[in-house]
């Protein structure tokens, strides 16, 4: 078998600059066969640049989304949802960064060390994930044109916009759907309603005003058909402790209900018994006044 290396030119496309020596093509001699087998240099990546600047909505809302989709999507089969990492091509060029992801059915690597398992590779995992959310800061994001592209290259399925300042439009929500090669619009019905609903994937998106984190603001979040809000863990812990207080509450009502019923009982029991007393005492007064007469 004869190896030759293959030198790639690589573009930036604002996020990375990277090496054009990612991976080489390995050509059989076996004429015959049409296909050559790319043998990737996932060495020579670039995984992480250890840079990360974000304002505290944006990261509080990545933290959001992540946490409510981890701890309350009620899935057997397994997910992975996850902020702010790159995600490469099945051919290796720059890597696309999306505030989250998620990707069904698959699971990170044992040995998370290696350089191949440090991010999403889709000749890694088999597949593109089948959503990304890119969160709005500025207009220099190029998140309706230039991501939109390379989302829709890549074959993610869902691509979704949000933009709780309004730099790109008037409307804060946007998605699109991977139907062919290229992304379509969600209806305005949807898009006006702030609620999107992803049939296949079993669950949804919304936008919902809300306190977290001491911020009040319009949050997404992801949501089931009826709209009912997918919690985070503390949302749970705090659903659980009230519904224990609530129930503590209840055992409390009922012991003070049923102290209050012995109370009663051992009133009623001890009237009974002065009763039976006075009753005897009438008795023996009443014989004494038979027996002297």
């Amino acid at each position: 078998m004869q190896q030759a290396q293959v030198r790639y030119k690589t573009r930036s496309h604002g996020v990375y600059n990277t090496p054009g020596h990612f991976y080489k093509e390995t050509k059989k001699s076996n004429k015959s066969e049409s296909k050559n087998k790319l043998e990737i240099d996932y060495d020579n990546l670039i995984t992480e640049d250890d840079e990360p600047v974000d304002n505290f909505f944006s990261e509080f809302q990545q933290t959001l989304l992540k946490d409510s989709l981890s701890s309350s999507w009620e899935r057997e089969e397994p997910f992975l949802v996850v902020t702010n990492v790159g995600i490469y091509e099945e051919k290796p060029t720059t890597p696309i960064v999306p505030d989250v992801l998620l990707s069904l059915n698959v699971k990170p690597a044992h040995d998370i060390w290696k350089k191949k398992n440090r991010c999403y590779f889709i000749s890694i995992f088999g597949k593109p994930p089948e959503l990304v959310i890119e969160l709005v800061s500025n207009k220099v994001g190029n998140e309706i044109k230039t991501k939109r592209k390379r989302y829709e290259k890549m074959g993610v399925k869902y691509y979704i916009i949000y933009d709780p300042g309004f730099h790109i439009k008037e409307s804060c929500l946007h998605a699109f759907k991977l139907e062919g090669k290229s992304y379509k619009s969600f209806s305005k019905n949807d898009l006006n309603n702030k609620q999107i609903w992803f049939k296949d994937l079993s669950i949804g998106l919304k936008v919902h005003k809300e306190i977290y984190k001491g911020l009040d603001a319009q949050w997404l979040r992801w949501c089931y058909f009826n709209g009912k809000l997918l919690k985070t863990g503390n949302e749970k812990k705090d659903e659980e402790k009230m519904r224990a207080d609530k129930e503590k509450m209840r055992a409390d009502k009922e012991k003070m209900r049923a102290d209050k019923e012995k109370m009663r009982a051992d009133k009623e029991k001890m009237r009974a018994e002065a009763a039976e007393k006075e009753l005897a005492l009438l008795r023996a007064l009443l014989l004494k006044s038979n027996n002297s007469k």
